[in-house]
């Protein structure tokens, strides 16, 4: 086991990810070799085929707590846990099917999208918010000496509710290395971010005499862009170079961004966090994606069965990326494990938020509560039925329905 392990609260699901094909390239598909991916995501890490999808998730890196309340809670001392950031871990597991790359390009925001689940693949509109980061608009600073790996934003997106970033690791010194994700362990397949290979991550660093590094990346000014928790993907490029996308939602609703990324590389030589080698890169996103947005409210009883919960309010935001959901609700009562959770009606086990994003519950004050769900694009209409439902029982509270006001 990794010595980091003792270090992060995630939460463990199972879940299952159709396998789908990356997009583009189309022109040197049959010239080039194929690979697969990794990925980083809040649940838990599983063992078996390519097709099976999981990870053990945190949210960020840095050392902060979140107020924020995810669906697939554990319990802990007092009531259910509550996501926190553990130290430079966001833990990986597979996700990206087989896929082809075009020798000499990183790997972009619609490849990842693409390259595992096809319910997170964005509408074609969403393209238009993918914009380039060059070099020059984005400022670096080693945190620490010795830093062995160049860490580069190559694209980044964002919408009223969420971003999207990719960052390259590749090494200072080329041929010596073998980037690995942050949590791989030596007994995991390489097979699981990129390589078509059936060795394991130890097996064929020796085979090629290189020494594993361990690499990740994050948002790190997570308060100041409202972020309670991320998704991590790795997609091996070469032995030394890997890239990574880092997805999550915000609350802050600014249209200019100050987005502040650290990169991060260990090995199993470095004893103390503060031998952790990071670079820190800065850059401006723009939002400029088009937002609306429209009220609704219960039409009838709005008490959850069963809870102390009272549905107030809700909210369906629009973009050209994806519909966001807010659920306003009032929870009276200090037993967080019947705390409800949101869904469409309809929508079975482990589709609860049917986009890439997990959600859970914003805690506003006191009382006051707010869950979003995060969902591919679609028309939800002038009613909207909800399912309240208890994630760790798998009760369902009660079905409700939702009328758009004005």
């Amino acid at each position: 086991m990794s010595r980091f392990d003792d270090m992060v609260n995630g939460l463990r699901d199972e879940m299952d990810i159709p396998e789908s094909v990356w997009r583009g390239y189309v022109q040197t598909l049959e010239d080039l070799p194929e690979r697969g991916g990794y990925h980083n995501k809040d649940n838990g890490r599983i063992s078996g085929s390519k097709n099976k999808n999981g990870g053990r998730g945190s949210d960020g890196m840095g050392s902060r707590n979140s107020n924020r309340r995810d669906g697939g809670r554990r319990k802990a001392a007092g009531g259910i846990s509550v996501l926190k950031a553990a130290a430079f871990i966001l833990v990986s597991v597979t996700l990206l099917g087989t896929s082809a790359y075009a020798v000499g390009k990183h790997f972009g925001i619609l490849d990842f999208l693409r390259g595992g689940n096809e319910n997170a693949v964005p509408p074609v509109e969403a393209e238009d918010l993918i914009v380039p980061v060059t070099e020059q608009e984005q400022e670096k600073k080693e945190i620490t000496d010795g830093m062995l790996a160049d860490y580069t934003v190559k694209e980044a997106m964002c919408d009223s509710e969420s971003i999207y970033v990719v960052i390259e690791a590749k090494a200072k010194e080329e041929g010596r290395y073998f980037f690995v994700p942050e949590d791989a362990m030596l007994e995991d397949p390489v097979r699981d971010w990129g390589l078509d290979s059936d060795l394991s991550a130890g097996e064929y660093a020796a085979s090629k005499n290189l020494e594993i590094k361990h690499v990740n990346a994050a948002i790190q000014n997570t308060d100041e862009l409202g972020i309670a928790v991320s998704t991590i993907y790795f997609q091996y490029v070469s032995d030394d170079v890997m890239d990574i996308m880092v997805e999550c939602g915000k609350t802050v609703k600014e249209q200019t961004l100050d987005v502040v990324c650290t990169g991060i590389l260990w090995d199993e030589t470095m004893t103390d966090m503060e031998d952790i080698m990071r670079t820190e890169i800065r850059f401006t996103l723009t939002d400029i994606s088009n937002s609306v947005a429209a009220a609704y409210a219960p039409s009838g009883a709005a008490q959850i069965p069963g809870t102390e919960a009272v549905i107030e309010s809700a909210q369906v935001t629009q973009t050209e990326l994806g519909t966001y959901l807010e659920i306003l609700f009032k929870y009276n009562s200090e037993d967080w494990s019947k705390m409800p959770c949101f869904r469409l009606a309809g929508a079975g086990a482990g589709e609860e938020h049917r986009i890439r994003m997990a959600s859970g519950t914003e805690i506003l004050n006191e009382n006051e509560n707010l869950w979003k769900l995060s969902l591919t694009k679609m028309e939800l209409g002038d009613r909207i039925e909800l399912e309240a439902y208890n994630a760790e029982t798998k009760e369902v509270y009660g079905t409700f329905e939702l009328v758009r006001q004005g």
